[in-house]
């Protein structure tokens, strides 16, 4: 049997899990505090998959504030402009801190399908 051989180069590092649509808390601009609508896709222990209608540069820093003021800072690693849909774009953010695990915060608030 041939094996099958990907157009692309697999850069994710953790398995993703999916999401039941919810954001577990606001999502903002860590810059200036504006509120980001984004709906959640897959998570993983550092890093969240977002989709949205505004374009972001790399490097941008969000915050995801839950749960008593507590804020997951998180940066864009990447972005794509999203397979068939006008407008929209696709998001990896990555968790800045390396000790939170981002599964843990989705499952805790029901977000984790």
């Amino acid at each position: 049997m041939a094996k099958l051989k990907l157009a692309f180069k697999e850069r994710r590092s953790e398995e993703r899990m999916t999401l039941t649509g919810l954001m577990p808390g606001r999502l903002f601009l860590i810059s200036s505090d504006r509120t980001l609508s984004a709906r959640p896709l897959d998570v993983s222990v550092h890093g969240l998959g977002i989709l949205m209608g505004e374009k972001l540069p790399d490097g941008t820093e969000i915050g995801l504030a839950v749960e008593k003021r507590h804020v997951v800072k998180m940066r864009v690693a990447w972005s794509k402009e999203d397979f068939g849909k006008r407008d929209l774009y696709r998001y990896g953010l990555e968790c800045l801190d390396t000790k939170l695990n981002l599964e843990d915060i989705f499952l805790a608030t029901g977000c984790l399908k």
